[in-house]
């Protein structure tokens, strides 16, 4: 059965749906190619930035959790849309019930601000910003700049988060910025269909994403995206341990990263270098190694290498 968490967020067996509305003050339709565009790319930046987002809601992402695009509804003004985040039981989904009701949902917003959009806007702000310093003349960068920190700034203030932590988690668990910064660029083109138009983050009476940001950005095109790089190298990293076959090295072992690593909370398939023990890992379940993360193209961790075990 599906219940309110708090405003715009919800829970639904194993799942979590998170509701997010953009508001576009141009009352004519958005032209299809670029309402298209608009929805990819928001499905772009918030899957570059999923981690983040999940930190910052307070999160236990542990149990192999899916954050995905859902539901969109076009309006004339409004996109609306619906993410789902899936969880590896009803169990760990209700446990994040119970920390996102607890931290947002006892009437400690506003209802015209809810935690994800004023998340989302913040999100916004920090990925075009990264935008303005590399595409943007210094004459123009400079308010956009200063647009852009005053919308992450308030929103801190505004989830009572202390100062300097949404961009501390944004720099650390964004995955590929250039193409998060990319997917907001795509998703806030119907504002440039009509100059003057207000884009708003939540509906109506949403988060608004200063004009200076909007007028001064470059077409999306302007940024190339590189692949992620195929592996990343860890040293002395402290990782969970588990094994559901201690005999198959390159199947049966699984590790989880930890928080301050740039794919945290992960549980990720593991392979044992054959120079290892596996005595050594079978009974902990916690060790400091060596690892290598093998990633696909879209820099999402697919496998751990485990190249050696630190003696503690």
């Amino acid at each position: 059965m599906k219940t309110e968490i708090c405003p715009g967020i919800y829970r639904d067996g194993s799942s979590i749906s998170i509701d997010l509305s953009i508001y576009f003050s141009n009352p004519d339709a958005i032209p299809a190619k670029v309402f298209v565009d608009s929805v990819n790319g928001m499905n772009m930046m918030l899957g570059e930035a999923r981690l983040a987002l999940f930190r910052l809601l307070g999160i236990d992402f542990g149990g192999e959790s899916v954050l995905y695009l859902q539901t969109v509804r076009n309006g004339s003004k409004i996109q609306d849309f619906v993410f789902r985040i899936f969880f590896g039981s009803d169990g760990e989904a209700n446990h994040t019930a119970d920390i996102l009701h607890q931290r947002f949902g006892l009437n400690r917003l506003m209802e015209s601000k809810h935690v994800q959009n004023i998340l989302i806007a913040a999100l916004v702000a920090f990925v075009t910003r990264d935008v303005a310093v590399r595409y943007i003349d210094s004459e123009k960068a400079a308010p956009t700049i200063e647009a852009t920190n005053s919308v992450i700034l308030n929103a801190g203030r505004d989830l009572n988060i202390p100062e300097g932590t949404i961009e501390k988690v944004f720099t650390e668990c964004i995955g590929n910025r250039p193409k998060a910064a990319k997917g907001a660029l795509l998703a806030l083109q119907p504002a440039t269909m009509k100059a003057g138009t207000i884009v708003k983050i939540g509906g109506h009476d949403g988060n608004e994403i200063p004009q200076t940001v909007v007028t001064n950005m470059p077409p999306p095109s302007v940024i190339k995206i590189k692949d992620h790089p195929a592996t990343y190298n860890m040293e002395n990293v402290r990782i969970g341990v588990m094994a559901s076959d201690i005999d198959r090295r390159k199947t049966g072992w699984a590790v989880r990263l930890p928080a301050d690593s740039p794919f945290p909370g992960r549980r990720i398939s593991a392979e044992i270098d054959p120079s290892i023990d596996t005595a050594d890992l079978m009974y902990r379940r916690e060790v400091n190694a060596d690892i290598t993360v093998y990633q696909d193209t879209n820099g999402k961790p697919i496998r751990v290498l485990i190249r050696n075990v630190l003696r503690q």
